[in-house]
């Protein structure tokens, strides 16, 4: 009853935009150092210590790092747990006994170990999902970290612009 008031989603899509036919299909996209072409000495001093002292970089790479390291926490759930121990138990009885006579002892050194593995069979993908999903936002943070540096370059561009 409700879903007859939806509106059809569908849209029209261009196979194609006219804009894109005018653009240079061979144009290749701007260097990291685009700035270094205005062949200014200032600019370049500019532009190599924001990216150097920028905390906002600072900060976007540690987040790339922390997803990094997220991502593999994540994976390790695709593996098998392995665990294993060991131990050694010494003993000594005295030589004296009760009629104090004294005989030589005796001395008792008891070695075990153990070894156990499991893995968790990932039935529904729920692990692999999980480890699928960290990695993604791994990638979109190093994305994010560019838009940051690209955002700092901009901006200090701007800024020398105007005081020029």
């Amino acid at each position: 009853i409700l879903t007859k008031d939806l509106p059809d989603p569908a849209l029209d899509i261009p196979e194609g935009y006219k804009a894109a036919r005018l653009a240079n299909p061979n144009g290749a996209t701007p260097t990291l150092d685009w700035w270094r072409g205005f062949r200014s000495r200032e600019l370049t001093q500019l532009m190599e210590e924001a990216q150097t002292v920028n905390l906002d970089i600072a900060a976007a790479t540690s987040r790339i790092m922390q997803a990094d390291a997220q991502a593999r926490i994540t994976g390790a759930a695709l593996l098998p747990s392995v665990s294993g121990g060991g131990q050694e138990t010494y003993s000594r009885t005295s030589g004296s006994s009760s009629s104090g006579l004294t005989n030589g002892g005796r001395e008792v050194v008891t070695y075990s170990a153990s070894l156990s593995a499991s893995y968790e069979i990932d039935f529904w993908g729920k692990n692999r999902d999980a480890a699928l999903a960290a990695e993604e936002t791994s990638t979109a943070n190093r994305f994010d970290r560019d838009v940051v540096a690209l955002t700092t370059m901009a901006a200090v561009a701007n800024a020398y612009f105007q005081v020029l």
